[in-house]
Parts: structure tokens; C-alpha cells; sequence
């Protein structure tokens, strides 16, 4: 019978992979299961010595249940759906992945960028209706014309600056946690927040979601932003912004 009970909340988002052998290595067996509310993460993860965890919300009445938990493993940067006061009230400890997936998520952004400024799906809808007329899809500026913001530069944008430079973007960055000298060798220039609103026609957030981040894009800043700019997220919008929105 094994030492430990491991429960993984998203097998239907990340199937398991070796996860299963290593655990076994120390005496705890894998569980994995599909949580897509509150209900199912309280039911799959009772007696539960660590949580797997991807997407499920492990919320404070998820957390006041985990009895015999250790610690919640999450799968990726963010921290945001796991709440850390009750973790840390209950003595439980909360881990994150550090290094997931910058090749990935920056080549989605860089995707985005060129798909946006490029009006690439514009057009695609255009010629599925029968319309060959590129004109519709003007003002169409050359990547050397336009500014690329980051909003923070951690690892991710850092890993997009490299596959974004190369088609001549003049690329910019906000973070009141990096030096000018880490952005230099890059070949980014640390502006305010303002400045960067302002003089973007390509905003890219790469900040992690947290009480300090929350709601960082507001009516205000969006009256800011260029009229023509685009405003590039990959998750979580609604948290990121006061009012969601697609494109300014």
C-alpha cells in the first residue's frame, strides 16, 4: 500500500506523463482526475497528501478540507488560481514550475502579434466571403514602423524579444522590478507605464496575477493607448482588465 496519496486535478488539459514513476520512487501513488468545479476538487482531492494541480480553482474551501495536504504543486508560472493565505493558514506549501514553457507561450504571443498588425485573420474572413480587396484591411504599417510594449520582462517576454526583434520592431518594456542594465543587452528600453501606453501600436502583458496586477488595464489606461493599437493577452482577461474587451 503506498506511503502517500497524490491527487492531479487536470488529467483532461495535461494527460499524466512520468509524473506516475517518480512519485512511486517515494511511495506515493498518482490519482489523476478531472476537476472542473469546487464539488469534483473537494471530492478527488480528500485525503490528499499533495495536489497536482493546472487549471481547477483551489480555492479557500478547497484548501480548509485538504487535512492531510502537504503541499500544492502548480503546473506553470501563475500562482493565481490556487489561494495562498489559506494554503499558508493551513501550513500547506504552494510551488510553482519557473521555467514552463517560455518557447511556447512566447511563440503564441509572437503569433498573435503578427497576426494582429498583419490583419491576417481580417483578411482570411475576408476571402472565405468572396472579398479580394486588400484595401479593406488597410492601415497595414511595416513591423519596422511600429513599437512593441511589454508589460514586464521576466523570463517569457525576454524569451519573445528574441523572436520579435528580428522583424524590426522598436520594442519597449515596463517593470518596476528590472533594472535598465538587465534590459540592455536585450536591447529594450525600460519606460513608465504611461510612456508605454502611449507610444505602443502592440501591448504583449507578460506580468504574473496578483493583488498588485489586478485590474491593471483600466478605462483609463485604454484612453491612453494609440486608437489603431492592439492589446495582446493569452489568459485570463477579465482578471488583467477593469472592463474585457478584444480590441481597443
Amino acid at each position: 500500500m503506498a506511503r502517500f496519496k497524490a491527487v492531479y486535478t487536470d488529467q483532461h488539459n495535461i494527460p499524466v506523463g512520468p509524473e506516475r514513476e517518480i512519485l512511486a520512487e517515494v511511495g506515493a501513488e498518482l490519482i489523476a482526475t478531472e476537476c472542473r468545479n469546487e464539488e469534483e476538487t473537494i471530492q478527488a482531492t480528500a485525503g490528499a497528501h499533495a495536489v497536482l494541480n493546472a487549471s481547477a480553482k483551489i480555492t479557500a474551501r478547497v484548501i480548509e478540507t485538504l487535512k492531510d495536504c502537504l503541499v500544492i504543486a502548480r503546473y506553470g508560472i501563475g500562482v493565481d488560481n490556487v489561494d495562498i493565505p489559506a494554503a499558508t493558514e493551513e501550513g500547506i506549501i504552494v510551488c510553482n514550475v519557473p521555467d514552463f514553457c517560455f518557447e511556447e507561450v512566447s511563440d503564441t504571443a509572437m503569433s498573435l502579434i503578427l497576426a494582429a498588425t498583419r490583419k491576417v485573420c481580417q483578411m482570411s474572413h475576408l476571402v472565405k466571403r468572396g472579398i479580394w480587396n486588400r484595401n479593406l484591411a488597410k492601415p497595414i504599417h511595416k513591423f519596422s514602423q511600429q513599437t512593441l510594449g511589454l508589460i514586464a520582462f521576466g523570463n517569457i517576454a525576454r524569451t519573445l524579444v528574441k523572436k520579435a526583434q528580428p522583424f524590426g520592431f522598436r520594442i519597449i518594456a515596463y517593470d518596476p522590478y528590472v533594472s535598465p542594465e538587465v534590459a540592455e543587452p536585450y536591447g529594450v528600453e525600460l519606460v513608465g507605464l504611461d510612456t508605454l501606453l502611449k507610444e505602443s501600436d502592440v501591448i504583449s502583458i507578460h506580468a504574473p496575477l496578483t493583488q498588485e496586477t489586478f485590474h491593471l488595464i483600466g478605462e483609463a489606461e485604454l484612453k491612453k493607448m494609440k486608437p489603431s493599437a492592439f492589446l495582446a493577452i493569452l489568459e485570463g482577461a477579465p482578471s488583467w482588465m477593469a472592463e474585457p474587451f478584444m480590441r481597443r
